[in-house]
């Protein structure tokens, strides 16, 4: 696992769990592989995100070594001793991942690493602000002060959204009440992305005449 480096640019590599904090980009290329992106907030801000190839557990693997258990085991691991993140300090803002490209009627790993991620997270009570899943995404997130720009495409329906996210209107939210979420950039007229709209939490968006059906 690397921690924060001094590199503008990151891209997390298959098993590998990156952070960034501001003036960085962080960039994930996902097919069927799935990643959980987190958002921590401690003398400014931090984004930690992985590449998790094959969500389960598998102790004979030659590649996909470590499980999503593990990858986010790390991530929390770190926010907690490394970087002394309060308990409630962090969010999971966003799922992104676990495309299925062609009509394989065999391949399931794509919905299994949905499945058994989102296990992991509701086991330990973490809710997902953001899910973008069941496509081939290309996303980057950028950190500048309190702000994080996000950019997230479907490369197979061929739609992309940029937008800006308010971190502290972000941890602001009381997220056991009840929103919409979590919410989509790419879904048209997507419920929790709108209420997030117009909770200002979302304060900047482009590229809407790209959204699926808009």
């Amino acid at each position: 696992m690397q921690y924060l480096s001094t590199e503008k640019y990151v891209l997390p590599g298959p098993d590998q769990v990156r952070f960034i904090s501001g003036g960085q980009t962080l960039s994930l290329v996902m097919g069927s592989c799935i990643s959980t992106v987190f958002v921590a907030r401690k003398d400014g801000y931090i984004l930690a995100a992985n590449h998790i190839m094959i969500a389960r557990e598998r102790d004979t693997a030659v590649i996909a070594k470590k499980s999503a258990r593990r990858q986010i085991d790390e991530i929390l691991d770190a926010f907690r001793d490394d970087f002394h993140v309060d308990t409630d300090g962090f969010r999971c803002i966003h799922l992104v991942g676990a495309g299925k490209k062609g009509a394989d009627a065999s391949f399931h790993i794509h919905s299994e690493n949905i499945n058994e991620t989102t296990a992991i997270l509701e086991e330990k009570g973490i809710p997902v602000l953001f899910n973008d899943t069941l496509s081939h995404y290309f996303a980057t997130y950028s950190m500048d002060g309190g702000r994080m720009s996000v950019f997230i495409e479907d490369k197979l329906a061929a739609v992309h959204l940029s937008y800006i996210i308010d971190l502290e209107r972000l941890f602001a939210l009381d997220l056991a009440g009840k929103l919409s979420l979590p919410a989509s950039a790419l879904k048209a007229k997507d419920p929790g992305f709108e209420e997030l709209v117009g909770r200002g939490v979302i304060v900047f968006i482009t590229g809407e005449k790209n959204r699926a059906s808009l």
